[in-house]
């Protein structure tokens, strides 16, 4: 019996089932030489679209099509079902209005019998005739999903949003995702350095976050069909450099026999070669990284080298438990004790210890520090808490002074740290401490207690730090440390921090204090 032929309505109900169907039978795209061809999933997408949760979070090299796909996502639930709302957020109102303006292309690429009629098309929101829309906004709006129930949410560029901005914009789109098993929420970027966005994505990559993590790298298909035309013109390039030869393998260079072994093709590594022509590698890497971490290391322009950083944390071992210390903790330090205050090597008999010491208000935001090192040069302790009163603080430090057979301490002296030094000075008596050469206006020498930073002093502070650690000079074994080195920026001629709830500089500061310490060449015990 042979089965009823299909009625158009029966395939009209096959297709807007079918989110691939219906993109590839009814929207339409702009090519790379202005043509509007059929909207057809590049592998990219496709895996995407087939493995996608309901909380998403992609890294990915540039231009591999996924705020299309959301777009042509969005497009799809308001054009098929009633009532849905869909909110895309980009990074600035330039970036915002470019994305609005392609949904407005694809949405008029529609046949018009099969979209609902419209209600609004401007004020960066589209309003159909079946009460669903689709709005796109600038991060930074204060009123980002509120009062909303969303069903799909794409914060696109996400790493280049202020990093208050990332945090609470998250907090609130969460609350706005609607209640059922459809509704999904999608980060798309490329790297921007250590930020909130790199923390929230190697947690997912890790797989210790409710987000679901995806890297794309620059030698996707995706990158073969997006670049062709630069592609073609790489292998002349190449042709013309080489004796008319395209790239074999006796033409590899080092550094690109890796990625051949990976199976990236002759033609993608030509065109990798031509674009260095122009860029440095660290500018290729940010632009187009091959990992996530490289992506981040490319972005971030440390001070610091990040791939010893990265190669460090690999192989630190876990501070020492209570059970295998060898030497009575006084009561100021046992209650901190793996909450804060880590110790990494026993102490030994006759070693002197070098002990840097970085204050804050205790109120909550910079932490005071501590970081101690023998006189080899390896990091054996560390401390700091951002909730620590000063006098408490002091009581901290002067008590691992004590511990560490009287260390040498190099305290920094601004701000609160002179608070720090008059208690350890009068009131403990400690005299082990660094002195600063000074010259009074007359041109007298004097010796002041304490490390005072300067505009001029802080560059050798930190130039010395990173000799010794990039030499191998000195050895980390504190994570907070190293986590914080590779966030260590300079910018403008500034070296600190980024900015931002959970980045810190202050056992940076404390090291390198202690590295000075150690440069100097005294002990006043």
């Amino acid at each position: 019996m042979t089965r009823p032929a299909r009625t158009a309505q029966d395939k009209l109900k096959i297709i807007n089932a079918d989110f691939k169907l219906w993109c590839k039978n009814f929207v339409k795209i702009i090519d790379n030489n202005g043509d509007e061809i059929p909207f057809v999933l590049n592998e990219q997408q496709d895996y995407f679209y087939q493995n996608m949760d309901k909380f998403n979070i992609i890294s990915k090299s540039r231009q591999l099509g996924f705020t299309t796909y959301s777009l042509a996502y969005c497009l799809w639930l308001a054009c098929t079902k009633a009532n849905t709302n869909c909110l895309i957020v980009s990074y600035n109102v330039e970036s915002t209005q470019s994305i609005f303006e392609r949904l407005k292309q694809m949405f008029a690429s529609i046949p018009d019998k099969y979209k609902p009629g419209e209600r609004r098309n401007n004020r960066m929101e589209l309003f159909l005739e079946n009460n669903s829309r689709i709005i796109v906004k600038t991060a930074g709006v204060k009123s980002l999903g509120r009062g909303m129930t969303l069903q799909y949410v794409l914060l696109s560029e996400f790493g280049f949003y202020q990093n208050d901005q990332q945090q609470d914009s998250l907090v609130s789109l969460e609350q706005a995702l609607a209640k059922n098993n459809d509704s999904k929420i999608v980060i798309e970027t490329t790297s921007n350095g250590y930020n909130y966005y790199q923390k929230l994505f190697m947690s997912a990559y890790k797989g210790n976050s409710k987000y679901k993590a995806f890297f794309f790298p620059w030698f996707s298909s995706a990158t073969s069909n997006q670049f062709k035309h630069e592609i073609s013109l790489a292998e002349k390039w190449f042709r013309a450099n080489n004796k008319g030869h395209r790239m074999e393998p006796q033409h590899l260079e080092r550094d690109e026999i890796p990625l051949r072994e990976k199976g990236i093709s002759f033609k993608l590594l030509m065109w990798r070669r031509w674009k260095l022509e122009d860029i440095d590698i660290e500018d290729f890497q940010q632009e187009y990284p091959s990992t996530p971490e490289e992506s981040f290391k490319a972005t971030s322009r440390s001070v610091f080298d990040t791939m010893k950083i990265t190669e460090r944390l690999n192989y630190i071992l876990p501070p020492i438990g209570r059970a295998d210390i060898n030497k009575e903790l006084p009561i100021s330090l046992d209650s901190y004790l793996n909450k804060g205050f880590f110790i990494y090597k026993n102490v030994k008999a006759n070693e002197r210890y070098y002990i840097g010491v970085d204050t804050s208000s205790g109120s909550g935001g910079d932490y005071s520090a501590v970081s101690v090192f023998d006189s080899n040069g390896e990091q054996v302790a560390a401390f700091f808490n951002n909730k620590i009163p000063v006098y408490k603080f002091a009581q901290v430090v002067y008590d691992i002074g004590i511990y560490f057979h009287y260390g040498f301490l190099v305290v920094e002296k601004n701000s609160f740290g002179q608070s720090v030094i008059e208690k350890l000075r009068v009131e403990y008596g400690y005299l082990n401490m660094y002195k600063m050469k000074q010259f009074d206006e007359r041109g007298r020498k004097r010796y002041k207690i304490g490390w005072v930073t300067t505009s001029v002093t802080k560059p050798k502070l930190i130039s010395d730090y990173k000799e010794q650690f990039e030499m191998d000079l000195i050895l980390l074994n504190d994570n907070e440390t190293l986590e914080e080195m590779k966030i260590f920026t300079d910018y403008n001629g500034k070296t600190g921090n980024i900015r931002g709830e959970g980045f810190h500089d202050d056992m940076v500061i404390a090291s390198a204090l202690a590295i000075q310490g150690m440069k100097c060449g005294k002990w006043y015990v």
